[in-house]
């Protein structure tokens, strides 16, 4: 059976800006064999390129039986992953994890790093959520934050995305959500500061959530002395079931469980959103933040939830039927 790429350009609504970059548009591709297809979202954060996706589909067309390679980009190891899962089960992911799905699910939407007099209106336009994921780099991103607490009263979690380089600044930012609505802090530091992670979930007044930190495994000890719990993305672990397992994995060393997304169409939502019951938060807004998600049907939002409607391949309860 033939495997094909296409590469999809989503357009982000807005100046999407985190730490790290910030970009108008984001190029994904769609990976399919059969009637099957799947989402591929490289992220440059982990040296992910275009050249590179191209680079591993052409081994995987050579290839007279499909054997994923380690070295492939995460994010296209989970598209071939998930395309060989859902043919083996027919579609019928669920059944084969054992869970029952969820129809709705109450997820974050992000707010980028942006200009704070711009907030009011981008919360007037994105009114309907319940939890807002603000973006922030480093200290200065004060007068945004202290802008955004100002404009709503609604739950709040922090993406620093890597932006702190000293655990003191890190803390002086912190002092400023004392007494506010936060829920967590996303991976404040870099991976690699691992002293300042201990010295900081002993010291912190929120729960702190690694992100980049995790990819496609963990050390549970390791996490644990350093994290109250880890954000799991399919285009990180490589996979629906390699981030069952991960889920599993954290679980069972008392981690909570984000699951995450990066910049995706509907589609690549539609593959984590299997998972959905067994995570403690959910942050799927990836598609939300398109103005030309090609997959636009499968969801919709109301009060908050994200619910699920229909595919346009396949139900994602062939069987179960669950309401």
């Amino acid at each position: 059976m033939k495997w094909n790429l296409k590469s999809i350009e989503l357009e982000l609504k807005v100046n999407w800006r985190i730490s790290r970059n910030e970009s108008l548009i984001k190029e994904n591709f769609i990976l399919s064999r059969g009637e099957y297809e799947s989402e591929v979202a490289p992220n440059i954060r982990y040296s992910e390129t275009k050249s590179k996706i191209l680079e591993n589909f052409e081994e995987l067309k050579s290839q007279k039986k499909v054997r994923i390679n380690p070295r492939w980009c995460n994010s296209f190891k989970n598209a071939v992953s998930n395309i060989l899962l859902k043919q083996n089960c027919g579609g019928d992911i669920l059944n084969v994890l054992g869970l029952k799905g969820l129809r709705e699910v109450e997820t974050s939407f992000s707010i980028p790093i942006m200009d704070p007099r711009d907030v009011k209106d981008y919360l007037r336009t994105n009114h309907q959520f319940n939890i807002y994921k603000l973006k922030v780099s480093n200290l200065e991103s004060k007068e945004l934050l202290l802008e955004v607490l100002k404009c709503t009263d609604k739950k709040i979690r922090i993406d620093a995305n890597e932006g702190f380089s000293e655990i003191s600044r890190f803390l002086q930012f912190e002092n400023e959500l004392k007494g506010k609505n936060i829920e967590l802090i996303e991976q404040p530091f870099k991976k690699s500061m691992q002293e300042e992670y201990k010295e900081l979930k002993a010291r912190s007044l929120f729960p702190i959530i690694a992100d980049e930190s995790v990819e496609d495994d963990f050390e549970p000890n390791l996490f644990k002395d350093q994290f109250h719990g880890i954000n799991i993305k399919l285009m990180k672990a490589g996979g629906i079931k390699k981030s069952y397992e991960l889920i599993k994995k954290a679980k069972a060393a008392n981690l909570k469980v984000m699951l995450g997304c990066m910049i995706e169409s509907s589609l690549g939502i539609e593959e984590a959103f299997y998972l959905a019951e067994l995570a403690d938060f959910i942050d799927l807004d990836g598609a939300l933040l398109t103005r030309n998600d090609p997959y636009t049907g499968k969801f919709e939002v109301t009060n908050g939830k994200l619910s699920y409607k229909k595919s346009t391949q396949y139900d994602l309860y062939p069987k179960s039927g669950t309401d």
